[in-house]
């Protein structure tokens, strides 16, 4: 265990030290790995595309909401559904009130090593910088300077995250879709920047990674694999907003409650569907949770 005691670096140095510090929301280092290997060892034995039948509630970008994330899963265990699915992006970016996404990472891994069949963290671009490393991130900042083989841990869960899933017959991934098939590994790169990088066609954002999707390449994936639709994240500036009749984006986070359509989103899948308007938004608003009416794009 580190040893503030033992340090000799500069200050500059102990700045990450004592973030991590501060955020590791009452755990002791040995408790975090165990968590953080419980939770790795069960997504181990999930393939990189899930497939899911049943009462299923997506989830949209945490990034660092620990408060939101456990508003979703009281929602989700109160309601009754069958299982719940994180879109990614559980780190970096947390609200100001909570000041670091390591508590985030942490319930969540927590949530999932102690509900391994009913809760779900699909990989988002921010959990692959490992893969793609385009910048660096805060969470790297936060834990690799004071915590390396914790940091290490992380990643490993990082990467037995699935990037993907069929419920019923609605597709979920963070952001795109793979376009050479869905028989894939869960750390194959290009796999992972399509499916965490890309974007829809009509929004306004550029990447550099990833591709834009419209509605023909869309309409090509979702018949392949037998899919009405597809919930994504990934880019708040589609936030509660459907493309094509077909493409939903939903967020999870109160940093970007008011972008896009606006609202802290979840979707509920009741099974198959025969459009996109069967699934059901809602939005939590003041502590409680209401319909949502998504915005049409073409």
């Amino acid at each position: 265990m580190f040893s503030l005691s033992l340090y000799t670096g500069t200050t500059m140095d102990i700045i990450p030290i004592l973030i991590f510090l501060k955020y590791i929301n009452g755990f002791i280092f040995m408790e975090i790995h165990e968590i953080i290997e419980k939770s790795t060892e069960a997504m181990k034995k999930e393939p990189a595309f899930l497939k899911l039948h049943g009462k299923i509630m997506a989830a949209g970008d945490t990034h660092g909401d620990v408060i939101v994330s456990k508003a979703i899963i009281k929602k989700f265990f109160e309601d009754g559904y069958d299982a719940l699915i994180f879109l990614g992006d559980y780190i970096d970016r947390a609200p100001s009130d909570v000041g670091s996404s390591i508590p985030n990472i942490n319930y969540l891994l927590e949530m999932k090593a102690k509900h391994r069949s009913k809760i779900f963290l699909l990989k988002g671009n921010h959990e692959a910088n490992y893969a793609i490393p385009c910048f660096p991130h805060e969470f790297e900042y936060e834990v690799k300077q004071c915590c390396p083989s914790l940091y290490e841990a992380y990643i490993k869960a990082f990467m037995e995250m699935p990037l993907m899933a069929l419920v019923n017959n609605v597709y979920l991934a963070h952001g795109g879709f793979p376009r050479k098939g869905v028989q894939i590994e869960k750390n194959d790169v290009d796999a992972i920047e399509e499916i965490t990088w890309s974007d829809v066609a009509i929004s306004p954002v550029y990447r550099g990674a990833g591709f834009k999707f419209d509605e023909k390449m869309l309409s090509q994936f979702l018949n392949k694999i037998k899919a009405k639709a597809f919930i994504r994240g990934h880019d708040y500036t589609m936030n509660g907003i459907i493309a094509y009749k077909k493409c939903l984006t939903i967020f999870s986070s109160r940093k970007y409650e008011n972008e896009g359509n606006g609202g802290i989103l979840i979707a509920k899948i009741d099974g198959h569907i025969k459009s996109i308007e069967d699934i059901k938004i809602e939005r939590w608003k003041d502590g409680k949770w209401i319909e949502y009416e998504p915005l049409y794009l073409e």
